[in-house]
């Protein structure tokens, strides 16, 4: 006779044949918990100050100082990204910097922010911004004008609005 474990074992490890329609007990996950917060700002500031060279999970498990699985799912759990997704995101997001402020070729600035080739960085550009970096160039110049903040200064009051819209159009 089977004792109840070895049911509930029975139970799991047996596939549902084709007439069985009783739901199996799943096994429990293990809760993953977040990466807590001063680990996670060590990753992020070496992320930042590293980005352009190649980093390894290995080398972000060991800023962190944990394994690189428990890194990897603490990791994920902490931001809703990979490690490797978050590092590209940041590449994009500096790349994004130097298209608006520089004209680098695309090339040069594909290599300054720790792509090997301009082709993988086209590749990975559009798909996290939707579009490919030359296209996006052009549409953040043409564009530029209308992003500018209005105010730099705080307006206070009683101050009158067209005398600040007027300050904002002379800027």
């Amino acid at each position: 006779m089977l004792t109840e474990l070895q049911r509930a074992h029975t139970r799991i490890d047996l596939p549902a044949g084709p007439g069985d329609h009783e739901a199996r007990p799943e096994l429990p996950r293990a809760k993953i918990n977040a990466l807590p917060k001063w680990r996670l700002r060590r990753v992020e500031h070496h992320i930042a100050a590293h980005f352009e060279r190649s980093i390894s999970l290995s080398e972000l498990a060991n800023v962190a100082g944990l394994s690189r699985m428990h890194f990897a799912a603490q990791f994920r759990a902490a931001t809703g990204y990979r490690p490797r997704e978050y590092l590209l995101i940041h590449r994009i997001a500096h790349a994004k910097s130097q298209l608006t402020t520089t004209q680098r070729p695309l090339a040069e600035i594909a290599l300054a922010v720790g792509f090997s080739t301009q082709a993988h960085f086209s590749t990975v550009f559009k798909r996290i911004s939707g579009q490919t970096p030359a296209r996006w160039r052009t549409a953040a110049k043409t564009e530029r004008p209308n992003c500018e903040s209005p105010l730099r200064r705080r307006l206070t009051p009683d101050t009158n609005w067209r005398v600040n819209m007027h300050y904002a159009d002379a800027r």
